[in-house]
């Protein structure tokens, strides 16, 4: 059940522009849906917030700070890029590029995935966080769930609801339970949250994709990984927030980095068959990060 109520119609000016499909998915405070453009035909995902809800919760200064931080990093690699923000007396509209699907949904069809392909997705994932970090921003809620697959098989983090600044200090419960710090739990009486609580949420991430499922917990380690995985689950998961490494070591670890040409080659065989030569229908998992350009985001 959501706080926002299912749409009958979308307003102007978006009524003129777009028309409503279905619905892509239903948050505690937010709806998702595809729209396509009346004119170009093109696919677009719109995620609706209704105001008075928010506010009566005391949460339109979150939502406010969602807009914003989203149009800040527009341009960040491996961040969802917002196209369009909208906002009317009784509700707010965001609209992004249309994804494929998310990281959750893949483990789903896939299983427990190889710790070669859950690393690639993650360093994905870290090169996003990096940015966030980089200029004070903490996302709060990093899950499978928010991790998207864009058109280029890019990953893509999205739903900045939970986000701050580290210069806020803001404490308390926040995120995903399956996913989310001591720190930040009701029982937790510590303090501020910081940079760390996203390492632990990205731990959790990749936990999950190795394991095929929701974690049950930072002891529900996959069997059968190497020593260097179980390292890094370790560490990003250690109960102490101080003790975790920062998003750069973890960038640093060998089985996360990776030099331009093993990028170009990880490119090709994702796309062709090392041995016949024929295209594969397989996602790109490591889009071009290290170009300074980027890639197009898609929501």
């Amino acid at each position: 059940m959501s706080l926002t109520r299912l749409l009958a119609a979308l307003p102007e000016p978006l009524f003129s522009a777009y028309s409503i499909e279905r619905v892509l998915g239903v948050g505690a405070y937010a709806v998702v849906y595809q729209i396509r453009d009346k004119l170009t035909a093109e696919a677009f995902a719109l995620k609706v917030v209704e105001k008075e809800p928010m506010r009566v919760r005391l949460m339109l200064p979150q939502l406010e700070r969602e807009a914003a931080l989203l149009e800040d990093f527009a341009d960040a690699p491996h961040v969802v890029q917002l196209l369009e923000c909208v906002k009317t007396n009784t509700h707010v509209f965001l609209r992004f590029n249309l994804c494929q699907e998310n990281l959750e949904d893949l483990s789903a069809e896939r299983g427990p995935m190889p710790e070669k392909e859950a690393f690639r997705w993650m360093r994905q994932a870290c090169i996003g966080v990096q940015a966030l970090h980089g200029s004070g921003v903490i996302h709060r809620d990093l899950k499978p769930s928010n991790l998207l697959v864009d058109s280029d098989g890019s990953l893509r983090i999205c739903d900045f609801g939970w986000a701050c600044t580290e210069s806020e200090a803001l404490t308390g419960q926040c995120g995903t339970p399956d996913y989310a710090p001591p720190e930040t739990s009701k029982e937790y009486g510590g303090g501020a949250h910081t940079t760390k609580v996203d390492i632990y949420g990205l731990g959790s991430s990749l936990q999950h994709l190795l394991l095929g499922r929701v974690p049950k917990g930072r002891n529900d380690i996959p069997k059968g990984l190497s020593v260097g995985a179980m390292d890094i689950l370790s560490e990003m998961m250690d109960p102490d927030a101080k003790a975790r490494p920062s998003i750069d070591d973890i960038l640093s670890r060998p089985q996360l980095s990776q030099n331009l040409s093993q990028h170009f080659w990880e490119q090709w065989r994702m796309f062709f068959d090392p041995v016949f030569g024929q295209p594969q229908k397989r996602y790109v998992q490591d889009g071009a990060v290290e170009v300074s350009c980027g890639l197009g985001g898609i929501y």
